[in-house]
């Protein structure tokens, strides 16, 4: 009985829960993440000038070079020596809660300028959807640096998706 404990247990070991992975059969994502299973690649930049934009709403899988040859604007909050990293841009033309989301593990900080900006929640993507972890940053208008940092894996799928795509507006009635 032993034995066969010990094997259940080895082999759960060795394929971990994962809520966000992907299942047969899944159902359609909710907004603003419908768009998650589209395809695209990139190669994440090493400097902030080089950095490549990411789109609203549209995910990419993106290579990622070792932490150590990446130059962040900000030093990430967690960054370690033997992982992967990358930089890229998002531009907006108002302000917008924006979701930064990720297929693995990594530390997402976003950098307005030479400021880190706090971020206002996180937590795991819908159950099913492949999505790892979201965290969330209030933005200005304009350019802001996404930063990944600390990934175990060189390659990852990211999207940046507005908090209020798709959201259905109040409706106005006009009073008589």
């Amino acid at each position: 009985m032993r034995v066969k404990h010990a094997l259940l247990l080895l082999a759960l070991s060795a394929f971990p829960a994962q809520a966000a992975a992907p299942c047969k059969d899944a159902p359609p994502l909710a907004e603003p993440w419908t768009s998650w299973r589209q395809s695209g690649n990139s190669t994440a930049g090493r400097l902030p000038d080089a950095a490549p934009r990411l789109t609203l709403g549209k995910p990419v899988t993106v290579t990622l070079p070792p932490a150590t040859q990446v130059q962040f604007p900000v030093p990430p909050a967690k960054n370690g020596s033997k992982s992967y990293a990358g930089l890229f841009t998002l531009a907006l033309k108002s302000p917008a809660r924006v979701g930064i989301a990720l297929s693995k593990s990594g530390w997402v900080d976003a950098v307005s300028g030479k400021q880190a900006l706090s971020p206002v929640n996180h937590g795991h993507g819908p159950q099913c959807s492949g999505i790892r972890k979201i965290v969330w940053f209030d933005m200005a208008a304009g350019l802001t640096t996404i930063q990944i940092a600390d990934a175990a894996s060189s390659t990852l799928r990211i999207m940046a998706a507005d908090a209020s795509a798709n959201q259905p507006r109040p409706r106005i009635d006009k009073l008589p």
